[in-house]
């Protein structure tokens, strides 16, 4: 009789809990949350490269309450990071923004010049300094 498989939902005999917290289900997220593992199971079956398949489904791993712990933990180490960044990233901002208008000033004759030869080729233009402005056909 096969051993009973409560850990690992992307191997054969999975019985353990579909939803809460695991590790490795994409390539890139140690540790995430998922509403039915098993979708991804699927996911990973029916649309991964062949050569990726039995390592996704061998490393997937149901986490509980450690993959709980591990965000509470990240969350409030994220919560101190953030704080203490911003106000670092406000004055980045404060000394950038000088030399961003010296260059938004300078560039503008060259971003007209240019706008100026596509609208002769192109009267109904639909730049509008920023972007293509599309309607509805």
């Amino acid at each position: 009789m096969p051993k009973a498989n409560k850990l690992f939902p992307g191997r054969p005999n999975y019985t353990g809990p579909t939803k809460g917290w695991f590790g490795l289900l994409h390539h890139e997220e140690l540790c995430e949350t998922s509403h039915d593992v098993m979708e991804r199971v699927a996911y990973v079956k029916a649309n991964k490269p062949a050569h990726e398949v039995a390592i996704r489904l061998h490393n997937m791993i149901y986490l509980g309450k450690v993959g709980a712990d591990f965000v509470a933990k990240l969350n409030a180490l994220d919560a101190d990071y953030w704080a203490k960044r911003a106000p670092l990233d406000a004055d980045y901002e404060a000394k950038r923004a000088p030399l961003r208008a010296d260059y938004e000033a300078k560039r503008a004759p060259l971003d007209a010049e240019v706008l100026a030869y596509i609208k002769k080729h192109i009267p109904d233009c639909a730049w509008n300094g920023k972007t293509l402005v599309f309607t509805e056909v």
